[in-house]
């Protein structure tokens, strides 16, 4: 799957200890193959993981099931909480700008393209996608402003790259041949490659990587 969109959500969950896990059961007893989403991020209210942890869902090479109409060309960013309650909290807020900056820039998505759930009947009103798919839910949330966001995501896009360059050009290399050694002989580790294709692209090997 090559991604053309970032769709954000909201778990639509105002309890505790939510997270990735929690999310991949509630798919399950749907008959999913398992999380729907392809990113977690966790808000204040677990007991033992931080506020603002990024955790991973489905691989990014592969569609999810977040987004009718759309699953085959975006990628799901799941922000735990109840988007109608309460807006996301700040170190959320952090850690969502800076997961979709990389994928943004791994992934060539211009910030138009980054669009909450409900912004589904948009592409619809567009012709983007069939009408079929348009979409009642209010996700992310009410308390979401999705164009907010995307000011925030044009604004950060300088400290993102002063981050990431702060790696050295060697260890870039070094980490670019050390994954395409571990590409060429994936068929010696059937079993691993799912969670190989995760750390291919978790966000901080992104980073790193280009």
């Amino acid at each position: 799957m090559r991604p053309e969109y970032i769709v954000v959500h909201t778990a639509a969950f105002n309890g505790n200890n939510c997270d990735r896990d929690m999310i991949d059961r509630w798919h399950k007893d749907r008959n999913w193959s398992g999380i729907g989403y392809h990113f977690v991020i966790l808000n204040d209210k677990h007991r033992s993981k931080s506020d603002g942890t990024v955790e991973l869902g489905r691989a990014s090479n592969k569609a999810g099931a977040h987004a009718l109409g759309l699953n085959s060309r975006s990628l799901g960013v799941c922000c735990i909480g109840h988007g109608d309650i309460n807006d996301f909290t700040p170190a959320q807020y952090e850690s969502l700008y800076q997961l979709v900056k990389q994928l943004m820039s791994e992934f060539s998505i211009p910030v138009n393209k980054v669009i909450g759930h409900r912004e589904l009947n948009l592409l619809a009103d567009n012709e983007v996608i069939s009408s079929r798919y348009r979409t009642s839910k209010s996700c992310p949330g009410h308390k979401v402003d999705m164009d907010f966001i995307r000011e925030q995501l044009s604004s950060v896009a300088i400290n993102t790259e002063v981050e990431s360059s702060e790696v050295s050009a060697e260890s870039r290399l070094a980490m670019t041949n050390a994954i395409a050694v571990l590409q060429q002989h994936r068929a010696q580790f059937p079993n691993a490659q799912d969670e190989l294709d995760e750390f291919i692209h978790h966000p901080e090997i992104i980073a790193i990587t280009q």
